[in-house]
Formats: C-alpha cells, structure tokens, sequence
C-alpha cells in the first residue's frame, strides 16, 4: 500500500514540473492545434467567418466613436468614452479556440477579436487600430504564483518604435477568480498591480486556429497546478465577431457603399470635439504622407455636402413647381367661379325680363286680373260716399287704347233712378 502512494506522489511531482517549470521562466508554450496535445488541444476552425475589409469596421463602429489619423500608424478608432481602457469591462470564458474576452460593449465583436490597441499622447485616449485577423482576444498574458494578469496587445509598429503598455493598464486578478463573471471585482488596485509586474512572468501560450496563429491564453495545465475550475464552452460565432459568409460578404457591400456617407458623419464628429480638430490638423501639417490621404477624404465629404445641396436645390424646384401647378389649379377654379357667376348673372337678367314682362301685361290687350268688380264700386255709393260722378255714361265709348273688362256691367246714373 505504501508502494502505491509513492508510486502515486512521484507521478503527481513530475506532472506538476512543467507547470513550476512554466511558472519561472517566460519560455512561451507553442500549442499546435493540429496535433491535439493532452488538455490544450484546441479547435482547428474557429466557427463562422471573418470580417472581410476593414471598410466594415468604419461602418459598423461609426455611431461609438471618432476616427482619426495617428502619425506613424495610420487611421484608429477611438470611442467616445473619455477613459476607456480595453480588455476591463467584461469577463474571461476558456472556450474551445482558447480565452476568449466576453463584454456587453456594442462594438466589442470588433475590438476584442480584431485589430490591436495603444495609447496616444497626442489625443491622450486609447485607440484602436483595426485588422481582418481574427483572435479569440489579442492581450498579452502574465503570471505569478497566485495572480494572472493580461494587458492589450500593441501593433506591430507601435512595438517596433519601443512602446511598452504602461503598468498601470495591466489589470491582475487573484488565479482563483480568472473565470468569474464579476472578475472585476477583484482587480487588483494600482499601487499593487507595481508590485505584482515585478514578479510576473510572462504566458506566450498560441495556437492555431483558423489558419491563424492565436493567443489562446495561460496553459489549463497551469490552471491545474492552481486548482481552478473550469469548463470549456463552445462560443457562437457572433459572440467572438465572426458571421456566416453571406453575412460577412453583405455586411461589406453595406460599408462600401455607405463609405462616402461615413466620411461625412465622421468628419463631422471630429469638427465638433475642439481637441480632436487641433490635433487632426497638427497630424495634416506635420504629416505630409498622411496630408494627401486625410485631404483625400475631405474632399469626399466635401463632395457629399454639394450633392446634398444640389439635391435639396431640386426638391425645392420641384415644390415651386408644385405651387405653380396648384395655382394653376386655383386660377382655373377662379375662372370656373367667374364663369358659373356669369351664367347665374345671366339666369337673372332673365328672370328680370320675365318680371318686366309679367309687369307690362296690364297695359296691354290681356285681362285685367287686379281690377276690382263692380259690386265693390258699389259698396262705395251704399257706404255714402257719393256718386262716382267720373264714371262714364252708358253709351260712352271706352277710349280706343283701353278695353273695359268684359264682365263689367254698365254704370247706372243714380239720379235717373229716383
């Protein structure tokens, strides 16, 4: 029995040198995805595809941030908020193509997995420049016996003019707390994080996935050593910035043709932040490689204005015209009404002629409808009101202009009565 537990403790000791091993000296471990080799054998294909042009991160990250143009590197990406340090909100999961960075950022599928980030001392923000090399995250790792630390990767010529990340962006965790979701919680603060770089060591642990040489984070053998769990998960392809390849193919038609309208938002951003502007035109005029470049794209965007002036001068027209019409509309409506009033004015006169004529047949040849008959002349001479001495007599002719009505009997002389 005794036999057995030393057999045992002599095979735990040497499975544990190459982590002790590992954990002294900064000889990177070159994990071949190929070969599945014990626990690190990782994903040959990592899922989805690519993005396919850096014209797609222009696009996509436009509404989270400015471009601008930083000497000796190029066009980088810097978002919009001021203190923004890469690789701090969010979470580690250890995943079948390595350690791969999860954060709630809306343009972290771009720049946890693509691109590589530095510091300016010339817009004093971090930037981001981007690149169609997808990884699960491009950080740096390092390690203690108690503590794992990981800082942003810099672009190649940032690293070859002598940039280094400065101490203070490392962030270091205590090796039990690596996979929590709330892993920030145990940042360690600044005055320690000096401390702890004295004595890392650095993790260059890659492998190669998708036909790219990947950082896929500290060996899980060191895990081990260290008694954290873990549980390898397969991540989904947009999680980790990759799509389908028509969604890829589809989301670079998009950007391209979008480009000129891109340039002109983005321009506008930088001519709303002072410090942005001052800075953009110091890189134009202490650049000359990069003036024709920058001069370049203003000129789009200058273009874009002219056409959107152009087009807003022929949607004007267009409303003049639209008036005219419309009181072209109104004038014959106008018209219509005059001509209406004229025929109503002319039923009118009419109707005035009719009167006129209904009015003149009295004095002419008709019968005399208003004439009152002769029993009413009479009830006159009963009430006493004397004879009607004009009347005519008997045998007096009417004059010959006026015909006497037909039912009229002739007057009697009173005094030939009595």
């Amino acid at each position: 029995m005794t036999g057995m537990r030393i057999d045992k403790l002599c095979l735990a000791v040497l499975l544990a040198l190459p982590a002790a091993a590992s954990a002294q000296v900064g000889v990177g471990v070159s994990v071949n995805a190929n070969a599945n080799v014990g626990d690190d054998s990782y994903d040959t294909t990592a899922p989805g595809d690519p993005i396919e042009s850096t014209d797609v991160f222009y696009d996509q990250l436009q509404p989270y941030g400015t471009w601008v143009d930083e000497p000796d590197v190029g066009r980088v990406f810097i978002p919009n908020e001021e203190n923004y340090v890469p690789y701090q909100n969010g979470h580690w999961q250890n995943t079948s193509v390595g350690m791969v960075w999860v954060s709630n950022e809306p343009y972290a599928w771009a720049v946890n997995h693509y691109g590589r980030w530095a510091f300016s001392n010339e817009y004093g923000r971090w930037y981001w420049l981007p690149d169609t090399q997808w990884g699960p995250a491009w950080v740096d790792w390092r390690q203690t016996g108690d503590h794992f630390g990981w800082a942003p990767l810099a672009p190649d010529v940032v690293v070859r003019a002598g940039w280094r990340v400065p101490v203070e962006s490392w962030r270091f965790v205590p090796s039990g707390r690596i996979f929590d979701p709330y892993v920030t919680r145990y940042y360690e603060p600044r005055d320690r994080i000096v401390v702890i770089d004295r004595e890392a060591r650095p993790i260059d642990h890659y492998a190669m996935v998708s036909g790219v040489r990947c950082v896929v984070g500290p060996p899980r053998s060191m895990f081990a050593a260290r008694h954290v769990e873990f549980r390898p998960v397969r991540v989904e392809a947009r999680t980790v910035g990759r799509w389908t390849g028509g969604q890829a193919h589809q989301m670079t038609i998009h950007a391209q043709a979008n480009h000129a309208a891109f340039e002109t938002a983005n321009q506008r951003r930088i001519d709303g932040n002072a410090h942005f502007h001052t800075v953009q035109a110091h890189v134009i005029e202490t650049h000359p490689a990069m003036r024709e470049q920058i001069n370049a794209r203003v000129n789009v965007h200058e273009n874009v204005n002219v056409h959107e002036n152009v087009h807003g001068n022929v949607h004007e027209n267009v409303n003049v015209h639209e008036n005219v019409h419309e009181n072209v509309n109104v004038h014959e409506n106008v018209h219509g009404n005059v001509h209406e009033n004229v025929n109503v004015h002319e039923n009118v006169h009419e109707n005035v002629n009719v009167h006129e004529n209904v009015h003149a047949a009295p004095q002419g040849h008709g019968p005399v409808e208003h004439a009152p008959p002769a029993a009413h002349v009479e009830g006159h001479v009963e009430a006493g009101h004397g004879p009607v001495e004009h009347a005519p007599p008997a045998h007096s002719a009417p004059p010959a202009h006026s015909a006497p009505p037909a039912h009229a009997p002739p007057a009697k002389n009173e005094h030939e009565h009595h």
